[in-house]
């Protein structure tokens, strides 16, 4: 790919009309030319950079210069980044905000939220900073930009106000959307991408970015026991860049096996579609659990229905290293995510009283930073759980640990609620009166049959209490089935006890199964 001269050179005012009509690299490897009214050089990003709607937020003079100071971050920044700032400049057009203007950045900030207002600063340092552009904003503006606090009033932030959408989840959600995912993947309702994906969020809180850079590499056994590696997504200086700087976590070994079976179940599938592509036995380290599949996935959905993995010659150099290029996208994630949310019998949130918000992946962060500050960990070992590199972020945890207590204390009566619909499935007398009980395959141990119609891939028969397709013999020892289950949770919480309460659902249906077989038995006896 040939880029003209004129493109690396530095536009001047006679020359800035030509280099704008210049085509440019991006970041994402691909040309675009600035004057073109919408940039799309990444085809997997869910939006297009709208330039146009972005420089009318400054006089006339300096938007030519705006225009050209955009198309630079182009090759700075992902197309995604771009199109988000963009956004915001073209919002502070309609309302008349210009960034340029000293006197209406308290306005500037107040218009829009910290993420917004934080990129609309670091945009403005970078166009300051860019030499190669003849107008450019001045040293006291930045300095105006970067005396200015980042935060708002503390009732806005979504932890510190226990937003129902964007902040923490309390116990209960937590329980029933752990409980909703196991179920669906178990019958096969939810895709191994969806399951681990979800199930990764709720154990570790980490951001979508750090999740989306995952390979199957990560994951490891070993005399020490299953461990994760994570990257590191925001760092500064020789730590910066992508998946150059890692933490190693602890691993459910049940999660484990489970990312064990997928590995094996993307390798089948690699060497079948791309069987010259490269030596997969080597390169499936490097394939990412979450695939960039096609050259435009938003068009298509998502990644439901498309190939394993996108083709592109770039295959071969998995057999030496992750290739940024076969990651997914946020828009991908964020699209299958809306579609779960739409599902039928997905979690409703007892105090919304609407499908709980998964889309909003960071409040799975805010969920376990307030988990480990009830759970009474020091602030040192909340910074590295959440991958923070001082204390100063996870203080607010501290602050609103109590008032999350008072509001699931609050919200006792739906606990209970819950609890006496952990079992939801039939008791049945024997294999006979059940359904599937005359399939040998159908049968758990000696105490249930599974009344699913599709192979559930469910650790049996721990985590089949609570499906609805269980179906417990009443005549079965329930009571040796729940002293290994709160064995298993006990040995979970000595090592990790962000997943070791995750068992504390099935425990509750499995003891409700013995309450209610031991009703049925008494009265049995009783009628004779």
């Amino acid at each position: 790919m040939s880029i003209a001269v004129e493109a690396l050179q530095a536009p001047t005012k006679a020359s800035l009309d030509a280099w704008l009509n210049t085509p440019r690299l991006a970041k994402c490897g691909n040309v675009f030319t600035p004057a073109e009214p919408m940039w799309k050089p990444d085809k997997s990003a869910c939006q297009s950079v709208n330039w146009e709607a972005a420089i009318v937020s400054v006089s006339p003079d300096w938007q030519p210069w705006l225009h050209a100071a955009l198309a630079y971050r182009m090759a700075d920044q992902a197309a995604l980044s771009v199109s988000k700032l963009a956004s915001v400049l073209s919002r502070a057009a309609q309302d008349g905000l210009d960034p340029l203007n000293e006197d209406q950045l308290i306005d500037l900030r107040e218009r829009f939220n910290i993420g917004e207002f934080s990129a609309t600063v670091t945009f403005m340092a970078f166009w300051h900073d860019c030499e190669s552009l003849e107008q450019r904003p001045s040293q006291s503006l930045i300095d105006a930009y970067q005396a200015l606090p980042r935060n708002k009033r503390s009732s806005n932030d979504v932890i510190l106000s226990l937003d129902p959408e964007k902040g923490p989840l309390t116990q209960v959600e937590q329980d029933a959307l752990h409980q909703w995912i196991h179920e669906q993947f178990g019958h096969g309702q939810l895709e191994f991408e969806e399951y681990l994906y979800l199930r990764i969020l709720m154990i570790y809180g980490q951001r979508g970015s750090q999740i989306r850079m995952m390979v199957f590499g990560d994951f490891t056994k070993s005399d020490q026991g299953c461990k994760v590696k994570l990257h590191w997504a925001k760092r500064k200086g020789n730590e910066a860049g992508w998946r150059a700087k890692a933490e190693t976590f602890s691993l459910d070994e049940d999660l484990y096996n489970t990312v064990k079976a997928y590995k094996a179940m993307v390798l089948a599938q690699l060497w079948q579609t791309y069987p010259d592509g490269a030596n997969w036995n080597a390169a499936i380290e490097n394939v990412p659990l979450f695939r960039r599949k096609l050259d435009d996935e938003t068009e298509n959905g998502g990644s439901r229905n498309a190939p394993i993995l996108l083709d592109s010659p770039l295959q071969k150099d998995l057999e030496d290293a992750p290739q940024p290029i076969f990651h997914t996208v946020s828009g991908s994630i964020k699209c299958w995510l809306e579609r779960i949310e739409q599902r039928r019998g997905f979690p409703i949130s007892p105090r919304t009283h609407r499908p709980l918000k998964v889309t909003r992946g960071h409040r799975f962060r805010h969920t376990l930073g307030t988990d480990l500050s009830n759970a009474g960990l020091d602030e040192w070992t909340m910074a590295r759980a959440l991958m923070h590199s001082d204390t100063r972020t996870v203080r607010k945890y501290r602050a609103v640990s109590p008032e999350l207590l008072a509001l699931i204390d609050a919200k006792m009566s739906d606990h209970m609620a819950l609890v006496v619909n952990a079992f939801t499935g039939i008791i049945v007398t024997d294999r006979a009166s059940a359904i599937n009980g005359d399939r040998a395959d159908r049968l758990i141990e000696d105490v249930a049959v599974c009344g699913a119609t599709a192979i559930c891939h469910l650790d049996a028969p721990y985590t089949c209490y609570a499906c609805g397709k269980f179906q417990p013999l009443l005549h079965a020892n329930h009571r040796e089935v729940l002293e290994r289950l709160e064995r298993r949770r006990e040995q979970t919480i000595a090592t990790d006890k962000t997943t070791g309460v995750l068992w504390d659902r099935a425990i509750l249906a499995c003891r409700k199964v013995i309450w209610d077989c031991e009703a049925m038995l008494r009265s049995e006896r009783n009628s004779e």
